[in-house]
């Protein structure tokens, strides 16, 4: 008879397992229960197996568990016994057979039990303790920016993820905010002071200091929130700006102050001669220069209000 090939011994090392764990399972079963199941096992098995390789199997199995041969052959209570006390014991302290243990039955667990195991798990050092690497100080600041109560769990990958969203968006928005005030207003006394990203960048790498990295993020959200509001306020500022030099009463007071009417001459023919005057001076440049002096100086204003 022709010995069970070496390559095929996987098999029998795991049929081997799954008896030893109907063993542990069904320790507190009746003989019965206990050598009607070993027996399907094997025969499963066996269905899978040539014919002409199965009495090599069998005997294969034999050596590593050779408990099943006493219990079908009609003795499982002394082989209950042994196995339990022996090679279940050995088995229990095995981790491979642990861990395909419970792979086999966590599909039936309810995410409640689940969650439990993962903590023993995490307990005993098994499991990265994921979330639980935070300063204690960092939790709470962050539970309280983020409103969150003191049962919301964080995570150190869902905040990895979100960190790196963040610096993305953020360092792709200040080069361009920093580029629109510059064409807003290039004589403005609020000026570049670095490259946000390389500042960011050096902070999580330590070579920089957090309070700078803090004092320009405040600096980019002013600056944002400024020229937003500002173009937000445009139309209403330039509509300020018009009825300021060319109302009526603008212009009366405008020719009143200069003086030098002739008697014979209406003074409706002056305001005219004045509104003229004034609208000559009003042209595509002059009116984007007025807007953007609008917009820079509501800007400023509120930049320096948010900054306080």
């Amino acid at each position: 008879m022709a010995a069970y090939l070496p390559h095929k011994l996987k098999d029998v090392i795991a049929t081997a397992n799954r008896l030893h764990m109907i063993q542990v399972d069904l320790a507190e079963e009746t003989d019965q229960v206990r050598r009607e199941q070993l027996n399907e096992e094997i025969e499963r098995t066996l269905a899978k197996i040539v014919p002409e390789q199965r009495r090599a199997f069998l005997e294969e199995l034999r050596d590593r568990f050779p408990c099943w041969e006493k219990t079908l052959a009609g003795g499982p209570q002394a082989a209950a016994a042994v196995e339990h006390t022996a090679t279940s014991q050995n088995q229990l302290n095995d981790p491979e057979f642990l861990v395909e243990k419970l792979a086999g039955v966590v599909s039936s667990l309810t995410e409640a039990k689940k969650q439990l195991l993962v903590e023993k798990l995490r307990e005993s050092g098994l499991l990265p303790d994921i979330g639980r690497d935070w300063p204690q100080s960092c939790s709470k600041r962050l539970q309280k920016i983020m409103s969150l109560s003191d049962e919301t769990e964080i995570t150190s990958d869902h905040i990895a993820q979100l960190i790196a969203m963040m610096f993305d968006f953020v360092t792709k928005l200040d080069p361009l905010i920093w580029s629109t005030w510059r064409k807003v207003s290039p004589r403005s006394s609020i000026r570049f002071t670095g490259d946000l990203k390389e500042v960011m960048l050096g902070a999580i790498s330590q070579k920089k200091d957090l309070s700078e990295c803090q004092a320009m993020l405040e600096k980019l959200r002013c600056l944002t929130a400024g020229i937003v509001s500002a173009f937000g306020q445009a139309g209403n500022q330039f509509t300020r700006y018009y009825m300021s030099k060319f109302s009526p009463s603008q212009i009366s007071s405008m020719v009143d102050m200069e003086g030098g009417t002739k008697i014979w001459e209406a003074r409706e023919v002056k305001y005219w001669r004045k509104y003229i005057e004034l609208a000559n001076s009003l042209n595509d440049a002059s009116s984007e220069n007025e807007i953007m002096d609008q917009i820079t100086k509501y800007a400023e204003s509120l930049m320096k209000g948010l900054g306080r």
